[in-house]
């Protein structure tokens, strides 16, 4: 996956933080332990399952090093093979 992502789907949310976990390494219990939360929601949060707590996906975004902005500017892409992923629908 190349960043800067265009998230519009809770799915593409849940590929960008497998896809940063699976980079660190990390196992879904290894990331539950970090964030204080439980492999279940780790698992739910991958899957893009669309109730999950956000301030609990935040604590999975910081212990990932990922970021998240909110703008009402297009992203510029760097290249044109990136994949944007869309979260806001």
């Amino acid at each position: 996956m190349e960043y800067p992502y265009l998230i519009r789907l809770p799915s593409y949310l849940g590929k960008a933080v497998k896809a940063a976990r699976g980079s660190k390494n990390m196992t879904q219990k290894d990331l539950a332990n970090v964030t204080g939360t439980s492999v279940k929601f780790i698992c739910d949060v991958e899957r893009g399952k669309e109730t999950v707590q956000v301030d609990k996906v935040f604590d999975l975004l910081r212990a990932l090093s990922l970021q998240v902005y909110v703008t009402d500017k297009p992203l510029k892409e760097k290249s044109t093979s990136a994949q944007p992923f869309n979260f806001l629908g």
